[in-house]
């Protein structure tokens, strides 16, 4: 996929560690931002890696980091919990959505996709969890998938807007379907016409820049 000189720039800006409404909208945006970055040469690894200066060794652990590893703990200490409740209680859709979310954070989309799924045979109405697992079938590069799994949450809520938003970023970046991405976003902005991207910007204003 190419991208233009117009979608890097606007959408290059797209960076933010805020969510849209959920998670599964923030993903998204952030995976996308990161592949712009790349490509507009905004991102440049040093030729070592990300070692400390001298001889390989890393740096001291900042307070930010051992912030992170404590969540990362926590996070791998929910996951294990959930599985033993998913064991004792298979037929609970909320302990199955529950796991799904934390391999979600956690960065593991095949088991958070299995989880989903899971929750889905259990709950098959609920679009909210239909959109999570969409984004980790993007985040397996599995972009059909993806896409079905947002218009499934679209056919049970026409309106919800993570589905709207996240069918168009698919379609447009990676299907090459850009027509239907723009009817997606519109539709999207005749139900919520201040509607937001994740850095804050009108999604009117980004149509504008795509155009």
């Amino acid at each position: 996929m190419q991208y233009s000189q117009k979608d890097l720039e606007f959408l290059g800006r797209q960076v933010s560690v805020g969510l849209y409404v959920r998670r599964s909208t923030f993903l998204l945006a952030l995976a996308l931002t990161l592949v712009l970055g790349v490509c507009a040469g905004r991102y440049v690894l040093p030729a070592g890696g990300f070692s400390g200066p001298e001889g390989g060794q890393k740096r001291p652990l900042s307070a930010d980091g051992a912030a992170e590893m404590g969540r990362k703990k926590e996070i791998l200490q929910s996951i294990f919990q959930h599985e033993e409740d998913a064991r004792r209680n298979p037929d609970r859709a909320e302990t199955w959505e529950h796991l799904g979310n934390l391999y979600f954070d956690a960065g593991e989309p095949e088991k958070a996709v299995n989880a989903y799924n899971k929750a889905i045979e259990l709950q098959p109405g609920n679009p909210n969890i239909l959109v999570d697992c969409g984004v980790m079938y993007r985040e397996m590069k599995r972009h059909d998938k993806a896409l079905e799994y947002f218009q499934k949450a679209l056919a049970l809520d026409p309106g919800h807007e993570q589905a709207l938003f996240n069918s168009g970023i698919v379609m447009y970046f990676d299907l090459n379907k850009k027509d239907e991405a723009l009817k997606t976003w519109r539709a999207l902005l005749r139900k919520n016409p201040d509607a937001r991207t994740p850095s804050g910007d009108r999604l009117a204003d980004m149509l504008e820049h795509l155009k």
